[in-house]
């Protein structure tokens, strides 16, 4: 037997049965406790005594209220224990980082606080440092929420300020929720035309093609063009036409559109541009933003086919919808119309044909051929002459003619009139009592000429005899029978001399017989 440490162990021989005994002492029947005093003396000062802290804090600290529910709570919260900190400035050493999502005042410790305090107090010195990302959105909320802001263009002053200065430290991320929030800023705190135009201003660019296509009668072909073209994936860049005939290529575009929307059993406007939409969007809905807005209606117009308002507590964004696939659809519309310009009127190199509605895709050659005969007809050089000075016009040609005549060719003038007004006496005589009284107006030298055309016969000493000018009749005729036939019945060959267009003779015999 043997005792080691308290315990009492014994052992029999190695050929009898082993046994052990353990002995426990008995426990003090009496232990007493005494309180010993730690020491603080090696602790972070974010463990300090309450009393040394900023007193601003302590006060934001103490305005937290628990009680509110925590969506709109947080919110709230942050506005007014931001509005006690408002003018708080610091200037500690931080070292630390924060890291949170939708950050707020509560989510810091004393020394992160502090920290944020003291990097705000030089921005708002113009002194732009980096610093942690969370501390960044905390500062963009104050501004949004009018915390440390004078008023709301202070405040944006204080947004775009920011954006320009920390540009250099800011991910993508961080650039769209600023313009996002800006845009909100914009409608929220209803700044005025003047920064709509400027922070909407692709939105705005985009309803202004919408409305270009949707009147298109009243919109010029050029404006057709550059609408389609904004919301397209296929551009004229390479078009032969665009660099030969730019005008041309315009006129082509618009004529296109206007027949797709004519189609009585096709709402193109849906099917390639979209439609008018309406969705429940509150501004600043991706931050901390407490909404005060409390029964004050308002509308704020960005354009004609996008609008904000508030009504009831409930923000409604009214927009145009762009149509699932609308780059691309319009995209295969104006490659299908290069594709058959440059067939049509054998240009460039041919391209393949892309997918596009066969209902759709024979309209554009028709409206190729339209274009063009429409535009030819405008480009036409327009004769003005003032009737009221046409006796002294005639007058003065005749004496200048008169004066550059020789005897010998004056006398051979006459003979030839006389043998010219012989043979065609009778039919002058006919022509020349024509009243004015037909359907289209015409007068007698332009009924003259119509007949003499269409019968084939000779014209030139009628119209000679009375000092006529021929194209000046051949004008007013076309101008005269436009509304009929819709082209120009008359034209000039290459010996300038009028005739009826064949395409068009049995109608204009028709017409005045």
């Amino acid at each position: 037997m043997f005792k080691k440490e308290g315990v009492i162990m014994s052992q029999h021989n190695e050929d009898q049965h082993s046994e052990q005994f353990i002995y426990v002492p008995p426990v003090a029947q009496k232990n007493v406790y005494h309180d010993i005093p730690l020491s603080f003396s090696k602790r972070s000062p974010l463990f300090k005594s309450s009393r040394q802290l900023p007193p601003a804090i302590l006060k934001m600290n103490s305005l937290y209220d628990y009680t509110l529910p925590p969506l709109t709570g947080r919110a709230k919260n942050f506005y007014f224990q931001g509005q006690s900190v408002a003018e708080y400035h610091d200037n500690y050493d931080y070292q630390g980082v924060f890291h949170r999502y939708f950050p707020t005042y509560h989510d810091m410790t004393t020394a992160q606080l502090r920290g944020y305090f003291t990097w705000r107090t030089k921005i708002r010195a113009s002194e732009f440092h980096e610093t942690s990302a969370s501390f960044v959105y905390v500062y963009l909320y104050e501004l949004i929420n009018q915390i440390g802001v004078e008023s709301p263009l202070a405040g944006y002053d204080k947004l775009t300020a920011f954006k320009t200065g920390y540009a250099d430290f800011m991910d993508a991320r961080m650039v769209k929720n600023l313009d996002q929030w800006l845009r909100d800023y914009v409608v929220y705190y209803q700044l005025g035309p003047e920064y709509i135009k400027k922070h909407f201003a692709d939105q705005i660019k985009k309803d202004t093609a919408y409305n270009k296509l949707l009147n298109v009668t009243d919109t010029p072909a050029t404006d057709v063009l550059a609408a389609l073209d904004s919301l397209s994936s296929y551009h004229f860049d390479h078009c032969p036409l665009a660099r030969q005939d730019p005008e041309l290529l315009a006129a082509i575009v618009k004529r296109v559109w206007q027949r797709l929307c004519s189609l009585a059993d096709e709402d193109i406007g849906s099917d390639l541009l979209g439609w008018q939409g309406e969705i429940t969007s509150r501004p600043f809905a991706n931050a901390i933003f407490y909404d005060r807005r409390v029964n004050k209606p308002f509308t704020c117009l960005i354009d004609a086919q996008c609008s904000y308002s508030y009504q009831r507590g409930k923000w409604v964004y009214q927009y145009y919808l762009p149509a699932k696939r609308q780059a691309q659809k319009i995209g295969s519309l104006l490659h299908e119309i290069d594709r058959l310009v440059r067939q049509v009127f054998h240009l460039g190199r041919q391209l393949k044909p892309r997918p596009f509605r066969e209902k759709l895709l024979v309209e554009i050659e028709p409206a190729i051929l339209e274009a063009q005969r429409q535009l030819k007809i405008a480009r036409r050089p327009q004769v003005k002459i003032d009737l009221t000075h046409l006796d002294q016009i005639r007058a003065d040609a005749s004496v200048t003619q008169d004066s550059l005549l020789t005897d010998e060719e004056r006398q051979a003038e006459k003979d030839e009139e006389r043998k010219e007004i012989s043979k065609n006496a009778q039919k002058s005589t006919t022509a020349i009592d024509v009243p004015a009284d037909n359907n289209l107006n015409l007068s007698p030298a332009e009924q003259y000429l119509l007949n003499s055309l269409l019968n084939g016969q000779e014209w030139a000493a009628y119209f000679k005899q009375r000092h006529i000018m021929v194209s000046i009749v051949v004008d007013r005729i076309n101008d005269k029978l436009f509304d009929e036939i819709g082209d120009t019945v008359i034209e000039f060959d290459e010996d300038d001399q009028p005739y009826i267009i064949e395409d068009y003779f049995e109608d204009v015999k028709t017409l005045i017989s």
